[in-house]
């Protein structure tokens, strides 16, 4: 009779290894991913601001002939976006001060800078009406899609 060892319970060095190297390929996978959803998420704090300055020149226009050309101009005007993620400024039209654009930036120290395709989102006010609009580094995005949560 053959004397019976016992099987000793535990890891073998490959199946550890193959455990490693899967999840390193699911991490992999699944990185880009959530950084996207973070960075979406973090649009809302832009969309937010542009809406508060958006109704501020709006309320402002309605008992005055032209808008608002500062942000210091408005009441309640602010120069950051609620979470800290964006710059704010505005850009008024010429001399008539008929339309304005409300842009978002993100800030070079906030993690949202690293969203190259919405770094910066825009408010447009011409000749009455409203387009929303992003761009990268200054590079009008002609699709707000991306940036924009309908």
């Amino acid at each position: 009779m053959r004397p019976s060892h016992p099987r000793q319970a535990g890891f073998t060095l490959i199946e550890v290894l193959v455990a490693m190297v899967i999840t390193a390929i699911l991490a992999s996978i699944a990185w880009p991913s959530y950084q996207n959803q973070i960075y979406r998420s973090r649009r809302s704090d832009a969309a937010a601001a542009l809406s508060v300055i958006s109704q501020a020149q709006e309320r402002w226009r309605a008992n005055n002939p032209a808008y608002q050309a500062t942000l210091a101009d408005l009441p309640g005007g602010m120069s950051t976006s609620p979470g800290l993620h964006y710059d704010l400024t505005i850009v008024a039209d010429s001399a008539t001060r008929t339309g304005y654009i409300a842009r978002a930036t993100a800030k070079s120290t906030s993690p949202q800078y690293n969203d190259t395709n919405c770094r910066a989102m825009q408010v447009s006010m011409s000749n009455g009406r409203l387009s929303y609009t992003s761009s990268n580094s200054g590079a009008a995005n002609t699709d707000p899609d991306p940036c924009w949560a309908k």
